[in-house]
């Protein structure tokens, strides 16, 4: 089936969820030979050896990624594709935007050792420090490898694509200042490394600088030369802090949120995913002040889980396929803990799907394109 032009609409329907709560909350203990469920009830030898198998073929699968890979439209000019796919993550700050992009790259690669030139680029900070990430600052995840002709038949074998990260500057005052910022983000217009704010005007307005152009309102130094396919993102993370009771905090930060989501998909990103962070937290808030069994406790997690899911569909209306409850890799922690893997293998494996459809959607709106 085709996929949408960009700013198309209606936009098709959005995958089936086919998960179940339960799904949502395995959570196999890391280092031990016998994971848990919700770290208390121990999963079947058989249980384990399955999710070590989905675990793999999702690892797999985004390693051997190909942008586009089935390039089969004599009409299309594939030519203009990049080779790699850009995933952008919003959120407030301290929701665990810089801690996901690490726990992306241990899941992917199955390690706990992170490169010291990824590292330096990941800000991670306490939930009760104001600000981590200041930067627009990419990070990838997996570098692309090349493409091999077969010594006999000539055709072509191999290679992958890179997979990028955009981490954001963590959004506080939820303004027309920040919406302004993101808008241009979500162009494409700003330089890897670049502090994204506007110009300080002694007597402006927040609203007045909404009718300013771009090149007055921001540095000229941040801002790309050119734009294309290239250096726009591909797909787009909302991060939220899991474990708040209200996700997104309040009405102001509910709409902040809504208005940058219709914003997205007015400019082709129909699906963009919701990750709430923190899980660990919220089971820790449950043992602190309910006093159950072990089945009752687990009842109540999933309920818990399934309500805050709920809410956040309803409030931000998306699809409930969309949103993802995450636990985030410690520093510290060793590696091999099965649900992590999962859960953030399956979301990365989601948003490079929902980037794939939008690059496919803008070669096919368009015939002609150039990367930049």
């Amino acid at each position: 089936m085709a996929s949408p032009a960009a700013g198309a609409w209606p936009p098709p329907p959005p995958p089936q969820d086919r998960r179940n709560t339960r799904e949502l909350i395995q959570r196999p203990a890391s280092g031990s030979d016998t994971p848990r469920l919700n770290g208390r009830k121990r999963m079947s030898t058989n249980m384990t050896e399955l999710m070590k198998k989905q675990v793999d073929d999702l690892r797999r699968r985004v390693l051997e990624y190909r942008v586009v890979s089935k390039r089969n439209n004599p009409s299309l000019d594939y030519s203009c594709l990049p080779n790699h796919v850009d995933l952008l993550i919003f959120g407030p700050a301290g929701s665990g935007k810089s801690s996901l992009i690490r726990t992306f790259y241990r899941a992917l690669h199955n390690t706990a050792t992170i490169p010291e030139e990824i590292l330096s680029k990941i800000i991670v900070k306490e939930t009760d420090q104001n600000e981590g990430t200041l930067l627009y600052t990419s990070v990838p995840l997996k570098e692309s490898t090349t493409r091999r002709a077969d010594v006999i038949s000539g055709e072509m074998y191999g290679g992958t694509s890179a997979i990028r990260v955009h981490d954001t500057r963590g959004q506080i005052w939820m303004d027309s200042k920040e919406l302004k910022q993101l808008e241009f983000i979500i162009q494409g217009r700003v330089k890897d490394m670049s502090r994204v704010e506007q110009r300080n005007y002694r007597y402006a307005r927040l609203l007045w600088e909404f009718w300013r152009k771009d090149a007055e309102l921001f540095p000229s130094d941040i801002v790309q030369s050119s734009t294309g396919l290239a250096t726009r993102p591909h797909a787009i993370i909302f991060v939220f802090d899991g474990s708040m009771d209200d996700i997104p905090n309040g009405e102001e930060e509910t709409q902040f949120y809504k208005d940058i989501i219709q914003m997205a998909r007015e400019r082709g990103y129909f699906y963009p995913q919701i990750v709430l962070t923190r899980i660990d937290k919220v089971e820790e808030q449950l043992a602190e002040y309910e006093f159950m069994d072990e089945f009752e406790s687990e009842q109540r997690l999933r309920e818990i889980l399934d309500m805050k899911i709920e809410n956040v569909v309803l409030k931000l209306g998306v699809s409930r396929s969309s949103v993802h409850f995450i636990e985030n890799y410690l520093p510290s922690a060793p590696i091999g803990d099965l649900s992590i893997d999962y859960h953030v293998l399956r979301l990365l494996d989601e948003a490079i799907k929902h980037g794939d459809m939008y690059l496919q959607s803008n070669i096919e709106k368009r015939r002609r394109c150039v990367i930049q």
